[in-house]
């Protein structure tokens, strides 16, 4: 197996050669395959990897993060997830996670788990925040649980409530942390401005390497 490298990042990749017209990039178990003509140019491959370097690397860290329908990730850590129908309800014994769910849906059964972790986690976090913050001048607001696509979390202005992605709860619990002191930074400053990161800085001295940290996480 090789390894494509530029600007410090690599991706490892594996060339195939069959009888097809096309080339075809996958990702499987960590690397890159590429599936092309025997008398396709190693260069023209190269070339074309290089040009969309940026693009396969996101697809590849991406592909790093999926995980097994028999596998769930909650705080940082993975378990073994084993599904019986019945009544939703969970419970974690050392390694594993029981779930009993009526739904067939593996994506599903792990986001409502995602939300109940969520739940409990907040309630454990939210004293300590909500001492940091009011230290600031900051009042605690409404916080809700969402799924989403795009962003770890909002505050919407208008409502004066911040919205948490439960994706939250397959990281490290520091990224709650972060996210909860980021959001909470709006409520005074809206905009990103060079006000708003010394207040952050204030609520959480140690921020930019965790804000940092999340621009490389895909939400999936």
């Amino acid at each position: 197996m090789e390894k494509f490298e530029k600007n410090g990042k690599s991706i490892p990749y594996l060339i195939q050669r069959k009888q097809i017209k096309n080339t075809y990039f996958r990702y499987r178990n960590g690397h890159l395959v590429i599936t092309t003509n025997p008398k396709t140019k190693l260069d023209q491959i190269l070339s074309f990897m290089d040009q969309k370097f940026d693009q396969f690397y996101e697809k590849f860290e991406r592909s790093k993060q999926m995980e097994l329908d028999h596998e769930i990730t909650l705080w940082g850590n993975s378990y073994r997830l084993i599904k019986s129908y019945g009544k939703f309800s969970y419970e974690i014994i050392s390694n594993t996670v029981y779930v009993d769910s009526k739904s067939d849906d593996i994506q599903k059964i792990k986001r409502e788990i995602y939300k109940e972790e969520m739940i409990h986690r907040i309630k454990q976090v939210i004293p300590e925040v909500n001492r940091i913050i009011q230290l600031q001048g900051i009042h605690p607001v409404p916080i809700k649980l969402k799924y989403l696509r795009s962003k770890f979390g909002s505050y919407h202005k208008k409502n004066r409530e911040i919205t948490l992605n439960t994706f939250l709860a397959r990281l490290d619990e520091i990224y709650l942390y972060y996210v909860l002191y980021h959001e909470y930074a709006h409520v005074l400053v809206f905009n990103h401005s060079k006000d708003f990161y010394n207040l952050l800085e204030d609520l959480m001295p140690n921020h930019r390497e965790y804000q940092k940290d999340l621009k490389k996480i895909a939400i999936i």
